[in-house]
């Protein structure tokens, strides 16, 4: 599908504030709290792209908005993007392994959708000389299953459409990131991490099983003693583990940590960061704890 670009003039635009008449009443609205939040970038933003993990969907028709719009999205805003534009232009764009949706509103008040346009069953809308303002981003599924997405943000084109992606050390870390020195406390530091992806871990290395997203899950800044270091993940269900050590050396592991949870041992641990993604073997993010030891 090509993308659907409606002049705010044109009679089956959408200014902000006005309805559409459904059967069901509902459509995307843009006055509800963004379900993951808010995020401002002005122009020349690193890393670019900028990156979040969504899970997209939801039960109201994107064509409430305009007709031709497809899929189903939520009733709030995904993400909530404040823009201070530049001379460049603004490419919006999804990555998942099943076929997703886009829809967007402009500060203009301008709906923007598209279905195909990102490669293989990824959206994307370009935005030529994009107005500083608010977007609301909506991802839209044409099932009613929630699919695990990466929304990409970028100035630069995002990432290659081509092909599936890798994990990217220099992203920001979808859960932020800790420092930690030997003999730190309480051990194990614990973080909270919603597992899962779209991206094999494969890219990053022969063998590493499960998706994971496109930016690290947590960042683990450490400055090392004697001890070992050991990365462990809990969960109900399978997860999977991918670690990018301070040299470059890639580490990943599925069930060494008993059960079905993988964990990763460091001898001789460096100094530095250690970029860390916690995987899926499904589409579904699965809700898991990340546990970082020097005792084990």
């Amino acid at each position: 599908m090509k993308l659907i670009a409606i002049a705010a003039s044109a009679a089956l635009v959408l200014a902000p504030g006005v309805s559409v008449a459904q059967k069901s009443g509902a459509k995307p609205d843009f006055t509800l709290d963004p379900n993951y939040g808010e995020v401002s970038l002005e122009t020349g933003f690193t890393p670019d792209p900028w990156t979040k993990s969504i899970l997209a969907g939801g039960s109201v028709p994107a064509s409430a908005v305009r007709s031709g719009c497809e899929g189903s999205v939520s009733a709030a805003p995904d993400l909530q993007l404040t823009f201070e534009a530049g001379e460049f232009d603004l490419t919006i764009r999804a990555l998942a392994s099943e076929d997703t949706t886009l829809l967007v509103n402009t500060p203009s008040g301008e709906w923007l959708c598209d279905d195909d346009n990102g490669g293989d069953l990824n959206p994307k809308v370009l935005i030529s000389d994009p107005q500083s303002g608010r977007y609301d981003i909506w991802l839209g599924t044409y099932g009613d299953d929630m699919v695990q997405s990466t929304l990409e943000i970028s100035e630069l084109g995002g990432s290659d459409a081509s092909g599936d992606g890798a994990p990217n050390t220099e992203l920001e870390p979808n859960f932020g990131s800790v420092n930690l020195r030997t003999g730190f406390t309480p051990d194990p530091h614990e973080k909270p991490i919603l597992a899962g992806g779209s991206i094999p871990a494969a890219s990053a290395k022969s063998g590493c099983e499960g998706k994971v997203s496109a930016a690290a899950d947590y960042q683990v800044f450490f400055e090392p003693g004697s001890m070992d270091l050991t990365f462990l993940v809990e969960a109900s269900e399978d997860t999977t583990l991918l670690i990018n050590a301070p040299n470059g050396r890639w580490y990943c592991d599925d069930d060494s940590g008993g059960g079905v949870n993988p964990k990763v041992l460091i001898t001789n641990p460096q100094s530095g960061r250690y970029d860390v993604w916690v995987g899926t073997y499904g589409d579904d993010m699965v809700q898991s704890t990340l546990k970082v030891s020097e005792l084990d």
